[in-house]
């Protein structure tokens, strides 16, 4: 597993501009700051942005406890993107959290595919934007 470091800034962002219709909220300052605090991962053209909860967190109808990961994106240039998630989960080694909208059905599949489950729900936007929970347990 590989951490981004600021010289794959631009290969990183030109991943998630390329599927704008399904990251059009991703900021380059936020991105960067992903980079610099060691909260992203580069590796077979394959990014992802995580964090580790610093305290109890709730998510939608979960609450994901001190230590656990949310992955924030994925997103792939290559076709590995299972291949590195699942070097991630190895990698962080603790649960991981993610939530998608109910209608990203390709991500869902995707998900389901990689070893997680569905566990909860999540709305966005007033509740006019449903959204699914999914978990990584690294610990079964």
């Amino acid at each position: 597993m590989r951490l981004a470091i600021k010289s794959d800034f631009n290969d990183i962002k030109s991943l998630f501009y390329k599927h704008k219709e399904i990251f059009p909220h991703i900021r380059q300052d936020k991105l960067l700051h992903y980079i610099e605090t060691g909260n992203c991962i580069y590796d077979n053209e394959v990014a992802i942005t995580f964090n580790v909860y610093k305290r109890k967190v709730r998510i939608g109808n979960i609450v994901a406890n001190k230590g656990d990961c949310i992955l924030h994106q994925i997103v792939s240039k290559s076709g590995k993107a299972s291949k590195t998630l699942q070097d991630f989960f190895k990698y962080i080694n603790t649960k991981v959290y993610l939530t998608v909208r109910e209608s990203n059905t390709k991500a869902i599949d995707f998900y389901l595919k990689n070893d997680m489950l569905k566990i909860g729900e999540i709305a966005w936007k007033n509740n006019t934007i449903p959204g699914k929970i999914f978990l990584y347990n690294a610990t079964t």
